[in-house]
């Protein structure tokens, strides 16, 4: 086993095997193929999860077509609410019977090490949550050149200029909890987030936001060891999507941020002042330089379209909320 230090993780006692629940939710028939592998992935794990909880969020009929040949491997259950993403969170956390509860999207595969560092993390009390690498694995076999490695937000994977270590939030795709934190300060808010295919996000910030104020001597750290590989369709590596996503992130951040205040854009301020001007400057000097200049010059602007696009978001939604409140 493998034990989590402030360097990182080292070698430790045999005897800490706590139960650890792996839900998965899905939702499209599209994505079958990738939730198989998915669950493949799941079930070599070195760390085996006590139990597999896919939940299905509204759709009977990819429901029925998974119980024909899911085994006893799978536990498997209808979203309990409302449509989203949160939802089917929520119903599988209610579900879940381990002491660790992870997080893993249906079009995405864990290595096979996975669990294991995942949880490995927790032999640390002051740990609430982990969080692990995710990388794109792009429909096509490359990442589109106009993309920069610093909006790899967008597509659900880990990006250039993220926080390592301790950190405020993680991404949901590869993220765990221990199941005493939903316990404590509840679940997944159903008024954040995804519903379908609309690109809303900050449910995982804000839950983890909420538990860190319950907790503030506590920690969500961030593992790279522990790796999944998440599925980049074309549908996601078109520039309107990109500027979709980006006006909605700034739209839910204002969300979050009604609710608790700065927190809410403490770790995009940085991202903002030091990450974005860096990849500016390192494109900008690729243009200058004559050195992938095309793809410099596009990401130099695609960038420019990701930051206005969330701030559009964000200062719209900020003033519709004032005007409701009026």
């Amino acid at each position: 086993m493998i034990k989590a230090t402030e360097e990182g993780p080292t070698r430790a006692a045999e005897d800490f095997k706590p139960r650890a629940s792996v839900i998965v939710c899905a939702y499209s028939n599209e994505r079958l193929s990738q939730l198989k592998e998915t669950i493949a992935s799941l079930q070599e794990q070195t760390y085996p999860p006590s139990e597999i909880v896919l939940i299905i969020d509204h759709n009977p009929g990819l429901q029925e077509e998974l119980e024909k040949t899911a085994g006893d491997s799978l536990r498997i259950a209808p979203n309990s609410g409302d449509r989203g993403l949160a939802n089917a969170r929520n119903t599988g956390i209610a579900l879940a019977q381990g002491e660790i509860v992870a997080f893993i999207d249906d079009d995405a595969a864990a290595e096979s090490r996975w669990l294991e560092e995942l949880v490995a993390c927790y032999q640390d009390p002051d740990v609430i949550g982990a969080g692990g690498r995710i990388e794109p694995v792009w429909e096509g076999g490359r990442q589109p050149g106009w993309l920069p490695e610093e909006f790899l937000w967008v597509i659900g994977c880990s990006y250039r200029g993220m926080t390592e270590g301790s950190i405020r939030n993680m991404i949901g795709c590869n993220m765990s909890f221990r199941a005493s934190v939903f316990a404590e300060v509840g679940a997944f808010s159903p008024d954040i987030g995804r519903l379908g295919s609309q690109p809303l996000g900050c449910e995982e910030t804000e839950i983890c936001i909420r538990a860190l104020e319950r907790w503030p001597g506590k920690r969500i750290i961030y593992t790279p060891e522990a790796l999944v590989h998440h599925h980049a369709s074309r549908s996601r590596q078109t520039v309107s999507y990109f500027a979709r996503r980006c006006y909605f992130e700034g739209v839910s951040k204002v969300v979050v941020r009604r609710l608790w205040g700065a927190a809410a854009t403490s770790t995009e301020v940085g991202y903002l002042s030091r990450t974005l001007p860096s990849a500016i400057l390192r494109d900008a000097r690729n243009v200058v330089m004559l050195k992938d200049a095309s793809g410099g010059a596009a990401r130099i602007g695609i960038t420019a379209l990701g930051v206005g696009a969330v701030g559009a978001g964000f200062a719209l939604e900020f003033l519709r909320g004032r005007i409701r409140r009026q």
